[in-house]
């Protein structure tokens, strides 16, 4: 391999000896390719994968660039077990993401790993599926047995498509059906959906079908899911569990909630839940308008749909099979959090970016297609992502592993999100966030009517609670907002994208 030649070679040296291990950054010290490598390589195939820097010692403030001992040896060894399918069972890196830098006379090794198919998951290493490991934070584990089945539950999506063998109409909840089927045929009137008995009516729509050898009518498990009655659901899913929380008003307890282990007049099927919790957040939507509270900057159409989406994005991807966590909507003031079991079966970028959808239940989005509720499958996250971004308010925050996938949506701007800062570290942390470069001490003080040792005072606030990143020192201290994990690998990309290999 030839080795690449950075044309900001003095950036990237900086970038490395700052940069600390992360969700998709890891380090590892090397005279020759270490045997944690495999650990490292493992879990970012299984995760949202990263990148490995070997050679380099992760240090307090900076790190070490101490470079590999024997960087033909390591690279020699790469290859050739990257090349065993008895040392792994997928590869997912190719010599273009393999990148051999000198930094100061130290040779070191950056790789990329990419973040393999959910089909080819789990990913491990030496034959042994125990030899399976997932990053959480900053470090590698082993993957336990529930998430292991996990694995092969995201590698056959639409488990909701199959039949509930033994189980039939009867096990649904009748007023849940005719209220549906009312609120499908008013969309639809030419169908006549309202005149087809239940049977007919469930079995046009997908949610049930006839057997072809045996002529049986077989309900489809997102059907049960979506319109069952309670005790029969949680005997096919003992894990089921829906719970949606007001906690607005900085109460201690929630002030309103809606669960399936409390009593209702509606028995809490999917298709009751979403109707009652949306009707709900609707209503607390308006009520924000009315009182001028001067925060939702969303028009509340757009808003509304926004929140559709991320709650129908909750009840439909969740993985019902998964003991915890279980599904939790809750409301705050400024901001909406969606909670569900299962991993998110599109990358974060496609989930922002849109075109791609992977329902892990096909069913249950089908029948929230024929309510009209979600329109164009596959374009809930750019609509979340779009009407922040048009409306200055802070951007949403989407977290997804092996575990969970939990979806953040706020109404209020970056600054307002955090409700517990003086209004004088706002200040200084509005003036930070409309700079387009890092800003100093000096420049703030133009912006600001405060001294030199408030805002320092401010800006050890705002650092220590992770908000800013501090460049340089003394005089030349800089300061910008800190960057996200995503933000840092995507400038490791950019440098290595402007490589230009020596001939």
């Amino acid at each position: 391999m030839k080795q690449p030649n950075f044309k900001n070679i003095n950036e990237l040296k900086a970038w490395i000896m700052n940069v600390h291990e992360k969700d998709g950054i890891e380090m590892k010290k090397a005279q020759e390719l270490p045997n944690a490598f495999w650990e490292s390589y493992s879990a970012f195939c299984n995760t949202s994968g990263g990148w490995i820097l070997l050679g380099v010692i992760e240090g307090d403030p900076v790190n070490t660039i101490q470079g590999i001992g024997n960087i033909s040896k390591a690279q020699t060894s790469l290859w050739d077990m990257l090349s065993n399918p008895n040392k792994i069972n997928y590869r997912s890196v190719t010599n273009e993401d393999v990148h051999i830098v000198n930094i100061d006379g130290a040779e070191i090794m950056i790789v990329y790993v990419k973040e393999a198919p959910d089909s080819m998951k789990p990913v491990y290493f030496n034959g042994k599926r125990e030899n399976t490991f997932i990053r959480t934070g900053e470090g590698d584990r082993r993957a336990t047995k529930q998430e292991l089945e996990a694995f092969e539950r995201n590698a056959m999506p639409c488990h909701d498509s199959l039949p509930v063998e033994h189980f039939t109409i009867d096990d649904l909840d009748m007023d849940s059906v005719i209220t549906y089927k009312e609120k499908v045929n008013k969309r639809f009137p030419k169908k006549k959906y309202i005149e087809m008995s239940n049977e007919d009516f469930l079995t046009e729509i997908g949610a049930c079908y006839v057997d072809r050898v045996s002529e049986e009518v077989k309900l489809r498990r997102g059907a049960l899911l979506f319109l069952g009655r309670e005790r029969t659901i949680k005997e096919v899913y003992p894990h089921y569990h829906l719970d949606y929380f007001n906690r607005r008003g900085h109460n201690p307890r929630w002030i309103d909630r809606i669960s399936d282990d409390e009593p209702s007049d509606y028995e809490m099927n999917i298709f009751n839940f979403y109707t009652i919790v949306y009707e709900k957040m609707k209503i607390l939507l308006k009520e924000s308008f009315e009182l001028g509270e001067g925060q939702l900057r969303i028009p509340l159409s757009d808003f509304d749909e926004v929140l559709r989406e991320g709650l129908i994005n909750c009840l439909a991807h969740a993985d019902y099979v998964q003991a915890y966590p279980s599904i939790k909507v809750e409301v705050f003031d400024g901001w909406f959090h969606f909670l569900n079991p299962g991993k998110m079966l599109v990358s974060l970028q496609q989930f922002r970016t849109g075109g791609d959808s992977r329902p892990r239940n096909e069913i249950i989005m089908k029948m929230f297609r024929w309510l009209g509720a979600s329109e164009r499958q596959g374009y809930g996250g750019p609509l979340i992502y779009t009407a922040a971004a048009s409306s200055g308010v802070h951007m949403p925050e989407v977290y997804t592993d092996i575990e969970k996938t939990d979806l953040r949506i706020w109404n209020i701007d970056f600054v307002d999100s955090y409700p517990e800062l003086e209004d004088e570290a706002k200040d200084i942390l509005r003036i930070i966030l409309k700079s387009d470069v890092p800003i100093a001490v000096s420049k703030i003080r133009e912006e600001i009517a405060l001294s030199d040792y408030k805002i320092r005072k401010w800006l050890a606030i705002l650092d220590e609670k992770k908000l800013l990143q501090r460049m340089g020192s003394g005089p030349t201290t800089r300061y910008a907002i800190r960057e996200t994990s995503d933000e840092k690998i995507t400038q490791l990309q950019i440098a290595l994208d402007n490589l230009k290999t020596k001939e």
